[in-house]
């Protein structure tokens, strides 16, 4: 009986130790299946804005070590948290993806673009989108000259087309010295609203208070940082300082803006609300 019921126990032992296996050696089939096309990258457990500095994050234990397919795992991938010890992040950080490691840096802190300028401006109010526009939207910029503004020829060339610029000129022949046909500088005898730049990149922006009541921004103005080239700074330098300053939200699937031309006093068919025959 003794020597019966020993076979049973070493049977038994010898079952479980084979199931065992049997779960070893799944697991270590699927472990090779889900990592045969992967590699090991730098993930965050959160999405991190940009212009946010990463040491605090990397404290807290917000990055980690994760297995991604390799399909969607750009070449220069952050792999390391020293990789991002003492930098910024330029651009979004979404959670667990694989981080390009042009989207962290140690200088140019809000991502301006080569060969551009972070150029910083305040917009009133309602010309501002009543506090709408956030970091990394894409912008138009208005001008609107009123009537009486002293501008240079050379800036109209730059701001109305070859036919606007001779209407704006015919128009400034009033009489007056800033009208005269041979002056470099003439004087506007209409309202006149030009595109300054079609789309640009919002780096950073600084809005009013929301009030917790109605959760929207309330009055004041909006600091924004632009990602632009020389010669749009220039431009919106000038308009700053001769023009009232619009901004056009654009929608996100649109980067490039409108090419719209610009618009002398009150178009005749807008006034009457039929077409000048």
């Amino acid at each position: 009986m003794r020597s019966r019921g020993l076979v049973v126990a070493i049977a038994v032992v010898l079952a479980v130790l084979a199931a065992v296996g049997v779960i070893v050696y799944t697991s270590g089939v699927k472990e090779n299946a889900v990592n045969e096309n992967t590699v090991p990258v730098l993930v965050s457990s959160q999405d991190i804005l940009a212009s946010t500095q990463l040491d605090p994050l990397i404290s807290q234990g917000v990055f980690s070590t994760a297995n991604v397919p390799q399909a969607v795992v750009p070449a220069n991938a952050v792999t390391s948290t020293d990789q991002l010890q003492g930098k910024t992040a330029t651009a979004p950080i979404y959670a667990n993806e694989a981080i390009p490691v042009e989207r962290v840096t140690s200088s140019n802190v809000l991502g301006i673009s080569p060969g551009n300028v972070g150029l910083g401006l305040q917009v009133e109010g309602q010309a501002a989108v009543n506090g709408s526009i956030q970091q990394g939207d894409n912008v138009a910029l208005y001008a609107s000259f009123s009537r009486g503004t002293l501008v240079t020829k050379q800036t109209l060339k730059v701001l109305l087309t070859p036919a606007q610029l001779q209407k704006a000129i015919q128009q400034a022949l009033g009489g007056t010295a800033a009208g005269s046909a041979n002056a470099d500088v003439i004087q506007m005898q209409a309202d006149f609203t030009v595109t300054l730049v079609n789309s640009v990149q919002v780096l950073s922006v600084q809005n009013p208070p929301v009030d917790t009541s109605t959760g929207r921004s309330t009055s004041g103005a909006s600091n924004f940082v632009l990602n632009m080239t020389p010669g749009d700074a220039q431009l919106t330098v000038f308009a700053t300082n001769a023009a009232t300053l619009y901004m056009g939200l654009l929608p996100p699937e649109n980067d490039k803006g409108y090419s719209t031309p610009g618009t002398i006093g009150a178009p005749y068919a807008k006034v009457i609300g039929v077409n000048k025959g």
